[in-house]
């Protein structure tokens, strides 16, 4: 966690970064084949990131995921892109869908499972990173066929799990049987489709899925809708570690002055401090999905932005910009 008087020595000295961005294009990450047969590919791991977050797209086959497990370190979130998948996770028990996001919290007990025939495809993260190297120790090298599916004892998992502060379990009829004391007072949220408070400015709708505080700061996550022509004008922030995966559509991403065309599947990791512009030159929207690391970068767009209505709405582009700016000096947002 970082601690406030780093964030405000950060805002003070506005020092120089040496970290670079990075642009992975949908082809582009380290995937390995899981328990034989569940394609995971890791786009942002903890050397990425500082240890900020990870971020990977997991593909599990038909009737297949992980068992009860509960974590005692990092915050965790699901993002469906395709298929449908079962969430048992203390006392919710949820089919996610499309589009639909689950978040987790640290502490509490959960599993999931792909409940149809084909492969579903999943976006997992952690806030903090770390946990993948689970997956990255007992995992094989991605190429190739899927191979048969393959299973491991929960005595031998749990054996390799845990440095990773992870523990499997078996399940039982108390869902919250295996609970850790970290996760007292906190639950599961899902937040469906249409769901989320939401903002726009500069022909950008920003739709709040998960707040610093229902992430005990670990995280906010915000999808990003951008209509033609839409910007989110070039920034940098003084604290906030983020990544962006675009969900559908293409955008001109710019990073630290390299600029690359970023279309559906393609991730985007920005350390602090270093700019970065996101623009869409298409005919159609694009949609991405925005990680901030630690959480509380909403507070920005809320006071930035104006909030979406339920009707038409229009942006002043350059009057939007100038709020942008403006506001963004009280929340360590600079040009």
């Amino acid at each position: 966690m970082i601690k406030t008087a780093e964030i405000n020595q950060r805002l003070l000295e506005d020092l120089p970064v040496i970290r670079l961005p990075k642009f992975v294009p949908p082809s582009g990450g380290l995937s390995i084949w899981w328990m034989g047969d569940d394609r995971i590919t890791f786009q942002a791991i903890s050397t990425d990131t500082a240890g900020a977050y990870a971020f990977w797209v997991d593909e599990p086959p038909g009737h297949v995921g992980p068992p009860k497990h509960v974590h005692s370190r990092e915050e965790e979130g699901f993002y469906i892109i395709e298929g449908q998948v079962e969430f048992r996770a203390g006392h919710i028990d949820a089919v996610l869908t499309k589009d639909t996001f689950i978040a987790l919290p640290k502490g509490i007990p959960h599993s999931w499972i792909n409940t149809t025939t084909g492969d579903a495809r999943l976006i997992t993260f952690t806030a903090g990173a770390g946990n993948e190297g689970f997956f990255l120790m007992l995992g094989a090298p991605g190429v190739g066929p899927a191979g048969p599916r393959a299973t491991l004892p929960l005595e031998e998992i749990n054996a390799r799990t845990r440095r990773y502060g992870v523990t499997y379990m078996e399940t039982t009829d108390n869902p919250l049987d295996g609970a850790l004391e970290i996760g007292a007072g906190r639950s599961p949220t899902v937040v469906r489709p249409a769901e989320g408070e939401r903002h726009h400015a500069g022909g950008v709708v920003y739709s709040v899925k998960a707040c610093g505080s229902a992430t005990a700061k670990a995280y906010t996550l915000i999808e990003v809708h951008i209509e033609p022509d839409g910007i989110m004008p070039s920034h940098r922030h003084a604290a906030f570690e983020e990544g962006m995966y675009v969900l559908d559509g293409s955008v001109r991403a710019t990073l630290d002055g390299e600029t690359y065309e970023a279309t559906a599947g393609s991730f985007l990791i920005i350390p602090w401090g270093l700019p970065h512009e996101i623009r869409n030159t298409e005919g159609s929207a694009a949609r991405l999905l925005l990680l901030s690391v630690p959480g509380g970068v909403e507070d920005y767009y809320r006071a930035a932005c104006r909030p979406f209505p339920d009707g038409r709405w229009q942006d002043d582009l350059e009057t939007d910009l100038a709020r942008l700016r403006t506001v963004g000096l009280r929340f360590g947002v600079f040009e």
